[in-house]
């Protein structure tokens, strides 16, 4: 059968935390305390912990599962490929797998990437992200080597932001504020927590779907700093305050993350706790029942389909 996009199609925004769990109240979990998220934990009724569960018309959340069946600790290129193409990742390599991804995770996105799905919907797809040629230069020399959200983005073909749209306030620096762009060879000025937020809202009104990927939490989380993993907590409040605050009537945004961290300061490593499934706006409801980071992109693609006339 046949699909095609609707006039009145759902739009979404999928803010990627990175390195947020869903764990028991106690000292060193710093996302126990509802005064470190006050904006979220207001809308939810009460913190982000273990047991989290909201289910209304336009906000739902609930916990999900990031280990995805594969014993051991959850990691970074498998959790991250299968919540941005909806396939198990880590069941396909066998093994949960940190870092960035390799051959055969690429193949995996770009087959099956949210990017590519979206598009061949009759949709737009973009990443909020600011890049520079610092970065790209860092590749080429085999410095570093490229993240997931990167690979979705370049093997669907499309744009990177640089410079002149974090300019034109078309593009934000992964720390959310750019307060670490400088340090990263990126000539951006910093911008406030609020200023990023209308900024990810008004790139969400312009494209079927908008991605965004913060690591801060998972920084801050390694760290096991817990003055530094509040104002991290802080920072990220501000920002969803002011998405939700500017976001059109027809645009969902759904925040989730690909492993725990942040929510046990005890240890710097990550953590088999379930992570955090947050939406808000008109599709909100069709979320509650995912369980885990599989089910994302499967009901992004189904609110996009309707039957072709």
């Amino acid at each position: 059968m046949m699909f095609s996009l609707p006039r009145d199609r759902p739009q979404f925004i999928l803010l990627f935390l990175d390195g947020v769990g869903l764990g028991d109240r106690h000292p060193d979990n710093p996302l126990a305390h509802p005064e470190h998220t006050p904006f979220l934990s207001q809308l939810l009724g009460g913190p982000l912990v273990r047991g989290l569960s909201v289910a209304q018309p336009s906000v739902s959340a609930t916990p999900i599962d990031a280990c995805l069946g594969i014993p051991g600790l959850p990691q970074s290129a498998t959790g991250q490929t299968t919540l941005y193409t909806g396939i198990n990742a880590a069941q396909f390599r066998g093994r949960h797998q940190s870092g960035f991804a390799n051959g055969s995770l690429r193949q995996v996105i770009a087959a099956h990437s949210l990017f590519r799905q979206v598009m061949e919907l009759g949709g737009t797809a973009t990443l909020a992200n600011l890049y520079s040629p610092a970065y790209f230069e860092a590749i080429a020399q085999r410095r570093i080597r490229y993240a997931v959200g990167t690979l979705v983005n370049l093997t669907a073909q499309l744009p990177f932001r640089m410079q002149s749209e974090y300019e034109q306030g078309q593009a934000i620096f992964w720390d959310i504020t750019g307060d670490l762009a400088h340090a990263r060879g990126v000539a951006a000025p910093a911008i406030s927590a609020q200023e990023a937020g209308q900024r990810l809202a008004r790139l969400g009104a312009h494209h079927t779907f908008t991605l965004f990927e913060c690591f801060l939490p998972d920084y801050a989380g390694h760290r096991q700093d817990k003055v530094a993993a509040i104002a991290v907590l802080n920072r990220v409040d501000q920002f969803v305050e002011n998405i939700v605050e500017n976001l059109p009537s027809n645009v969902t945004l759904i925040i989730s993350s690909d492993h725990g961290n942040v929510e046990d300061i005890s240890t710097k490593r990550h953590t088999l706790n379930p992570v955090p499934l947050i939406a808000i706006g008109t599709q909100a409801q069709h979320f509650y029942p995912v369980k885990d980071l599989t089910g994302i992109a499967a009901v992004i693609l189904q609110s996009l389909k309707t039957p072709a006339e």
